[in-house]
């Protein structure tokens, strides 16, 4: 994908629902008046897999890892494949845009712009595994989780869940909602924001 393809489909969790009317709030304001007789100017920055220093995801996967003698198990199948930014290049891409949005408001206003930089784009545990093992050499790949048996336990929950409804309520730790996101390959390729206001990553695969 890029900034211009189109998206068909209903939005089925929460999360994506928000960020899709977020990103219609945000666009619907550019160009309203303001009470100085300016005009407001906006544009969107969709961050997808954001990761770096005390990420709650990250360090989750760390403690589960280690809770298994070091083994990292994955769900995702082998072609999924997502892209992952560095949290100090996306925070770097707002304030250009911000920026930049005061300096050419007609080539940013009413624009989306997918956040990007040098980290790999590949299958999402292996990202997380480089990531981890980086900071603790001993955290090794373990098994694949193949998705019948993720969508088997689900289904398995679910029923727990309506025998124990009198008495117990327990929270799903997953849904086919985001089983079915979590095993869908997205990436994407752009340069638009470095045509559009220079943006180039602060820091490297590498120094992320």
């Amino acid at each position: 994908g890029n900034e211009d393809t189109e998206y068909s489909g209903e939005v089925e969790l929460p999360y994506g629902k928000t960020k899709a009317m977020a990103e219609k709030i945000v666009l619907e304001a550019n160009g309203k008046k303001l009470s100085n007789g300016g005009k407001l100017r906006t544009c969107v920055i969709r961050a997808n897999t954001v990761y770096g220093e005390k990420a709650a995801f990250l360090q989750e996967l760390y403690l589960l890892a280690k809770a298994r003698n070091g083994v990292l198990n994955y769900l995702e199948p082998e072609n999924t494949e997502r892209n992952h930014t560095y949290v100090g290049n996306v925070a770097w891409m707002h304030v250009l845009a911000a920026r930049n949005l005061q300096l050419k408001p007609d080539v940013l206003a009413g624009q989306v712009y997918y956040s990007y930089d040098d980290t790999p784009s590949r299958k999402g545990f292996l990202v997380r595994h480089q990531l981890l093992s980086s900071a603790d050499p001993s955290v090794r790949l373990g098994s694949h989780i193949p998705y019948w048996k993720m969508w088997l336990m689900i289904q398995l929950h679910r029923i727990i869940r309506v025998i124990l409804s009198p008495f117990w309520r327990p929270q799903p730790f997953l849904n086919v909602p985001l089983l079915n996101t979590v095993v869908t390959t997205f990436s994407f390729e752009t340069d638009k924001a470095s045509r559009h206001f220079g943006y180039k990553p602060l820091f490297t695969w590498q120094e992320s």
